[in-house]
């Protein structure tokens, strides 16, 4: 349940991140991985959800 705390995805964070990684990322398909990103960061958020047997359900992000 590690990812249940971890900040919602950017743009700026995708970058950093990509450039500490030496990935370059073309500008044309940012959007797609930032809507991929915050995907992934929402279906984390639910597994942890369910294997944490939570009470309330998370937000959905992105739906």
């Amino acid at each position: 349940m590690a990812h249940s705390q971890s900040t919602r995805p950017t743009l700026s964070i995708i970058r950093k991140r990509a450039r500490v990684l030496g990935i370059s990322i073309a500008a044309e398909r940012e959007a797609p991985v930032l809507a991929g990103a915050v995907h992934l960061h929402g279906a984390a958020q639910r597994l942890d959800h369910i294997a944490g047997d939570d009470e309330a359900p998370p937000e959905a992000d992105g739906r």
